[in-house]
């Protein structure tokens, strides 16, 4: 099992480097890209770094905001084709060992995937260079599958509530992380961008909403039920531990800052249709 996931994290670092060399020369520095990172940084991305205590020139960000959109689509490439692979499990299709087994391929692909993006970012960055609200967040973001997914797949893997948090966790990744890509290059100074921008925002909201809100506080208490029913009480502690704290990265950090980009744009857009349609 450990050898399974290590070379699933080979996979996908190669995957993306190779990618990324044969995509980066095609878009790299370009007008629109560069235009788009310039937009980010002085709508926010600029104060947000000051706030986080990063060190970053315009044009340091602006190549930094490159290189990560060049690498940006194979993200929630791998997070579709992961959540697919859970559709079978969660609406129960088949061979329950074969949809079962597809469900755990998706644990391994992402504890692979997690563990090279750890890895990598260790690599560029000494700790000490990285903010320490950056190690918390990478910390909290990967702990979950990380440190929970072995052990789940070696004691629940045919459980129902495993293979729908898989689901829910991919497929909205897969849905917010394409449109947040695509959203950085539009020019919200236009109003058909602008639009544009909105809808595509609240639709990855309230994909969000419902899958690391609703449905994820009711996927918690089943998993915290059946431990409880099981007298598996290190699962119970240590388990109900990282779901906690995945719980606060996705209301604290990720919808928060998703309804306030909301909210600034939402804001943007009445401004401009306060000003006469010639303009």
């Amino acid at each position: 099992q450990i050898t399974s996931f290590l070379d699933r994290s080979v996979f996908w670092s190669v995957t993306f480097s190779i990618t990324g060399a044969i995509v980066r020369p095609l878009v790299y520095d370009k007008p629109w890209l560069r235009a788009a990172g310039e937009r980010e940084y002085e709508h926010g991305a600029k104060q947000g770094m000051e706030e986080a205590g990063i060190k970053c020139s315009k044009e340091e960000y602006l190549q930094w905001f490159m290189r990560n959109w060049v690498g940006g689509p194979l993200v929630p490439l791998q997070h579709l084709v992961d959540g697919a692979l859970c559709i079978p499990a969660v609406l129960k299709m088949g061979d329950p060992r074969v949809y079962s087994s597809l469900a755990c391929l998706v644990i391994m692909n992402e504890m692979g995937f997690e563990i090279q993006d750890v890895i990598k970012t260790l690599y560029f960055f000494t700790p000490a260079e990285v903010p320490s609200f950056v190690l918390f967040l990478i910390f909290i973001h990967h702990s979950l599958t990380t440190c929970l997914g072995l052990p789940t797949i070696l004691c629940y893997r045919s459980l129902s509530t495993l293979h729908w948090l898989c689901f829910d966790l991919q497929g909205a990744a897969a849905v917010s992380t394409f449109i947040y890509g695509y959203t950085k290059i539009l020019d919200v100074t236009k109003r058909g961008a602008l639009k544009q921008f909105l809808i595509l925002s609240w639709i990855s909201f309230l994909v969000m909403l419902i899958a690391r809100f609703f449905h994820w506080v009711y996927l918690v208490g089943e998993f915290i039920f059946v431990w409880y029913n099981d007298k598996a009480w290190a699962f119970l502690v240590v388990g109900t531990l990282f779901l906690l704290i995945f719980s606060y990265f996705n209301f604290a950090i990720v919808l928060k800052s998703m309804y306030g980009r909301l909210q600034k744009f939402m804001k943007m857009s009445a401004e401009h249709d306060s000003l006469p349609s010639n303009l």
